[in-house]
């Protein structure tokens, strides 16, 4: 290895290692200032303010089953090429991703904030299992930007989703004569 290599893997990993420093906390503050700061309030438009709700959901639920997806091929191909093992235990250990998938998804379908703790959970579990395993760059690079990246967004989305959902109730709920209008606004574009 080239010693201008090794020092760009250094210089990543100490970058990477300072921004998820920063940005875990970060994102942790945020959530903790949305839950206590006051009430927001919806003012624009509540076809768009519906609209976005949906945006939001939508692909917060997406990150999670092409998580998923991407976790399942993954495991199976890892165990079924590399370690030469029967097609019963690739597929057992494909499955795992997608049951997971499947439970934060039905979770999130309800419960968005308790989905968007237990996204950010999981990639604290993540970190903490490549600081004990002393994950190389690579592999760093990989479960950022195909698990902590995506789980991290998904989290936001989900609490932003529900954030503007009681919004969005709370304003039909202030103005019940304009009720009808958002109700029959969100049926037009379903």
């Amino acid at each position: 290895m080239s010693l201008a290599f090794a020092a760009v893997l250094i210089i990543v990993g100490i970058v990477g290692a300072v921004a998820l420093s920063i940005g875990i906390p970060a994102v942790i503050g945020m959530m903790l200032y949305d839950v206590f700061k006051t009430p927001r309030v919806i003012s624009e438009d509540a076809g768009d303010a519906s609209f976005r709700i949906a945006v939001e959901r939508g692909v917060a639920r997406a990150f999670v089953i092409l998580g998923g997806a991407f976790w399942s091929v993954a495991g199976f191909a890892a165990l079924y090429s590399f370690r030469e093992t029967g097609a019963t235990e690739a597929l057992l250990a494909a499955s795992i991703p997608l049951v997971a998938c499947a439970v934060t998804i039905i979770i999130g379908w309800y419960y968005e904030r308790f989905t968007a703790a237990l996204l950010l959970m999981g990639s604290f579990a993540v970190i903490a299992w490549g600081v004990i395993y002393q994950f190389e760059a690579g592999v760093w690079a990989i479960m950022t930007l195909a698990l902590i990246g995506p789980a991290l967004t998904a989290s936001v989305l989900f609490w932003l989703a529900r954030r503007d959902q009681e919004a969005y109730e709370r304003v039909t709920a202030l103005r019940p004569d304009l009720a009808f209008v958002f109700a029959a606004r969100s049926s037009l574009s379903n």
